[in-house]
């Protein structure tokens, strides 16, 4: 029986692993849901123009994935990969933030081209300033979901950060040698 086949995929929605994609996908759509509510605000209600000689697509873009950012690290982290604690700058923070920016460079490039393409009207052009986000994102979706995963909050990943960020939590000083 195939990997792919129905009774093979339900089996292996039933694992840990399993059980971790699912939500990582509704954490996902869960996010995707947000940005694309903050994008049409942003371009048909807000009006988004504050930073001069930028498209207000590729506005509304910007600040539509930087604030679904927040939700989304916390959402990954606490409820996905189920880690407890405060956040760690340089092993959780910034890596998550790289692949932010990451989709946020390619979503900008697709949102700057496709509203060249839309012309004046604004229905049209705020569906593709959606699908162009989408598609960014989509891009590194699953490269981004193997790098948590597997490096940043996988179940079986434990570096001698995860040490100090458990003594920092105890009140006690971390062991800095391995930094």
């Amino acid at each position: 029986m195939s990997k792919y086949h129905p009774k093979a995929l339900w089996a292996q929605s039933k694992t840990e692993g399993g059980q971790r994609a699912i939500r990582y996908t509704a954490t996902s759509v869960i996010c995707v849901v947000i940005t694309q509510v903050l994008i049409i605000v942003f371009m048909n209600v807000v009006h988004i123009n504050v930073i001069k000689g930028v498209k207000r697509p590729v506005q509304a873009n910007l600040a539509a994935t930087m604030l679904t950012s927040v939700p989304a690290f916390m959402l990954n982290k606490y409820w996905v990969w189920g880690k407890r604690g405060k956040a760690h700058l340089r092993r959780e923070v910034l890596p998550f933030w790289l692949f932010t920016v990451a989709g946020w460079i390619v979503s900008t490039f697709m949102v700057a081209l496709v509203s060249n393409l839309a012309g004046d009207n604004e229905t049209e052009k705020t569906i593709l300033v959606m699908a162009a986000n989408i598609m960014g994102f989509g891009t590194l979706w699953i490269v981004k979901y193997i790098f948590l995963d597997k490096i940043m909050f996988g179940p079986d990943h434990h570096t001698p950060y995860d040490e100090d960020i458990e003594l920092e939590e105890a009140g006690m000083e971390p062991d800095l040698k391995h930094v």
